[in-house]
């Protein structure tokens, strides 16, 4: 059914699948909140939020007669009066929407007198997103009771009438742990194989060493493995997180969505980071994701070549890049008396560094760098130059990244669980609490996506070129492309070409200081909307930057060209990962993932025939004439096509025989994470002594040999003056000899 509204023209949902639940007029209820329940119940069902709209008071009877209740995007926002665009904006929610239900108290029954069901913009229809809505966030007495801390409490009527202690609750608990012991890595397939009943697309994988001991655990789930298809050009690969009982690094492979929030594309645990250990890793992680490689990946700086050469050879056509943070930390720790030492330094590193535009100028800044500060024989810039393909942004920026340089979105998605596990956790409780973290991710993107589909941002600028956009970008992409819009600002647009080529000069900056003056060259091509800048941003982040935006307000060009729309970037990009097996298994194609899907699809209603064909001679016998006739039919159908060449990979190949536990790893308390690497130049002083004021002997305040000396003195008071001298003379050489 198509709804026209004041604002747009929405596609929605077919209200007569709901009629059944549909108010009307004339229908009576016996209390306003009967009323109010049953509106908001089918509210649920067709995908919207109500609130009260407005009421009336008799006078004479003194009571409220008339209620309307309206969809919670009902009329149109109070915008400020001030026009700056803060920092973080609020989003509207208010579209002018006309749908409504109103309710008046006739004979002592509520009846329905005006009932409007015209919305102008989505409606939810996930069962999943629809619980985010504000009129349907709400716990009922069930609910609350089940969130207590002791469920048992309500089962049993009451804490006096349990037949056990807090403590034998936790002794329970622990004897659960304990089954574990020897069993851990059993348990946890099991939970994958369960996980794969309810998830037809659930992938894991698993290797043993040679003695049958878990060497290496993969999985993934199927939303996981869609959402792939659709964000999966970029990833960030990290295995610096380590807290279970065996030491086994989580290597988990995170990109970023629409709402530039992290996504876990799947989760590894690693005995050892071996070049063997890694490429399993990284050809498993490929096949669960339909034999699809990531255009670039981010690791962390590698100290030796086991990651570069099993992503070389893993991944032949993706573009390796390390951490550039880690690079710069490792940096500070070298250079950081060189720093101090020779001001200026530090600034025209980082300068040279991330706004140098070209390879060749990279380069010339550096060696102009290292003469102007004499540094042309530090060993620690000379490895960071020699390794300079690697991490220096100058060599990537006509590469796809979004925008990403560092591994901090894996950090992000990993503190979740450095609240939850410990270097004594086991392998299940570990998966466990990761598939916690993980389902918040999908929850917290579903929320975005909620966010998205009602807010209406304010505009900032009266740029064409914004409208265009917040039709299309989510709110987080938005709010950065409002950045770039504040950026036109700048700088002055010179003609080199008409309709051609011109350039960006800014000459001077209102807020940073010492400002270095730039120029960017624009190439533009009006008739066929082809725009492309020095800088590249466009290619590295997928967003057109503030120089191309003002040549093209310079030659007239007010809209957004659709080719520089990037679909990862818009509100609906993630529309194929949410829809479901049955709608992407009917999709023309045979690629290697709709083959997967089809049999993941089908797979639990054979499997459902296949258990009621066994029950008995008569169904076994009535399914094989049906499957000798469905035989016939799809060999006819498939002779008519041509072959299918790509092997179907719908199941795990786990080892038959009984998997080990890895090696535990001996730790009686929490494991001490890596340090930093402290250089000779920053070496910690001597501490010095409070009371003698020397930093030699090891000694401080409360241990300082003078003070011995002093009570000592102070004990031969009593004596005659002539031994006491012979005390201190004696007392004053002990000192010195100890102190020097």
């Amino acid at each position: 059914m198509v709804n026209e509204g004041a604002s747009s023209t929405i596609v929605d949902t077919d209200p007569h699948e709901h009629l059944e639940f549909a108010p009307f007029v004339g229908k009576e209820f016996n209390t306003e909140d009967d009323a109010k329940e049953f509106y908001n119940n089918f509210a649920y069902r067709r995908g919207f939020s109500i609130r009260k709209g407005h009421h009336y008071t008799s006078a004479k009877l003194k009571k409220v007669t008339m209620v309307q209740y309206v969809c919670s995007m009902e009329g149109f926002p109070n915008k400020p009066t001030n026009q700056s665009t803060p920092e973080k904006e609020k989003a509207y929610t208010r579209t002018g929407c006309k749908a409504r239900f109103k309710v008046r108290l006739q004979g002592g029954v509520w009846k329905v007198s005006v009932f409007e069901d015209i919305h102008n913009h989505p409606l939810v229809t996930s069962p999943a997103k629809k619980g985010s809505l504000r009129s349907h966030r709400k716990l009922d007495y069930e609910d609350k009771e089940y969130t207590k801390d002791n469920f048992s409490r309500v089962r049993h009527g009451g804490t006096k009438n349990l037949k056990f202690k807090r403590k034998g609750a936790i002794n329970e608990i622990a004897s659960q742990n304990r089954k574990l012991v020897s069993m851990d890595v059993e348990a946890l397939l099991v939970h994958f194989q369960k996980k794969q009943e309810k998830d037809p697309e659930f992938f894991y994988d698993a290797e043993v060493d040679e003695s049958g001991r878990l060497k290496n655990m993969f999985w993934v789930d199927g939303r996981a493995r869609r959402a792939f298809q659709e964000f999966g050009d970029v990833v960030t690969f990290d295995t610096n997180f380590k807290a279970n009982k065996y030491s086994m690094p989580l290597a988990p492979f995170i990109g970023m969505n629409h709402h530039r929030m992290p996504i876990i594309f799947g989760i590894a645990m690693l005995r050892s980071e071996e070049k063997v250990s890694l490429i399993w890793l990284f050809q498993t992680w490929v096949k669960a994701m339909y034999d699809k490689e990531p255009r670039a990946i981010i690791t962390n700086e590698d100290e030796d070549s086991a990651m570069r050469i099993a992503i070389k050879e893993a991944f032949p056509n993706t573009i390796h890049r390390c951490c550039q943070w880690h690079v710069m930390r490792k940096a500070s720790d070298h250079l950081g008396a060189i720093y101090s030492i020779k001001p200026g330094f530090e600034d025209e590193l980082k300068r040279v560094i991330n706004r140098s535009m070209t390879v060749s100028e990279f380069e010339k800044g550096w060696r102009d760098m290292l003469r102007n500060y004499d540094l042309g024989n530090n060993r620690h810039l000379k490895v960071m130059y020699e390794k300079r393909s690697e991490w220096v942004p100058a060599y990537f920026r006509g590469v796809f990244f979004a925008d990403m340089s560092t591994t901090h979105i894996s950090e992000s998605a990993n503190s979740p669980l450095k609240l939850w596990t410990n270097d004594h956790s086991s392998m299940y409780q570990f998966v466990l609490q990761v598939e916690k973290t993980v389902g918040g991710i999908w929850a917290n993107e579903s929320d975005e996506d909620i966010a998205n589909m009602k807010a209406v941002p304010e505009l900032s600028s009266f740029h064409l070129i914004e409208k265009d956009a917040h039709q299309v970008y989510t709110s987080k992409v938005m709010s950065i492309f409002k950045g770039i819009l504040k950026k036109t600002q700048l700088g002055e647009v010179n003609e080199v070409e008409k309709d051609a080529l011109y350039e960006v000069a800014i000459n001077d900056h209102p807020i940073i200081q010492n400002w270095i003056p730039e120029t960017y060259i624009i190439k533009i091509n009006k008739s066929e909307e082809l725009v492309s800048c020095s800088c590249k941003r466009y290619e590295f982040e997928g967003l057109l930057c503030s120089h191309a935006i003002k040549v093209m307000h310079h030659v007239r060009m007010f809209h957004l060209p659709n080719r520089y729309i990037m679909k990862r970037w818009c509100k609906d990009a993630n529309a194929c990962t949410k829809r479901s097996n049955f709608e992407r298994s009917m999709e023309f194609g045979s690629t290697q993932e709709l083959q997967a899907i089809r049999f993941a699809t089908l797979k639990p209603q054979v499997m459902k025939l296949l258990k009621m064909a066994s029950r008995s001679s008569n169904a076994f016998k009535l399914f094989q004439k049906i499957l000798d006739v469905a035989e016939q039919q799809m060999q006819e159908v498939t002779d008519k096509q041509e072959t299918l060449t790509c092997e179907i990979d719908t199941s795990t190949r786990i080892p038959s025989q009984v998997i080990l536990e890895p090696p535990i790893s001996q730790c009686k308390e929490k494991r001490k994470q890596p340090q930093r690497f402290n250089p000779q130049s920053e070496a910690k002083k001597p501490r010095r002594c409070g009371t003698c004021g020397s930093n030699k002997g090891g000694h401080n305040s409360r241990t300082c040999p003078l003070k011995k000396v002093q009570g000592r003195k102070r004990e031969d008071d009593d004596v005659d003056s002539e031994e006491g001298q012979d005390v201190e003379s004696d007392g004053a050489y002990e000192y010195e000899d100890l102190s020097g």
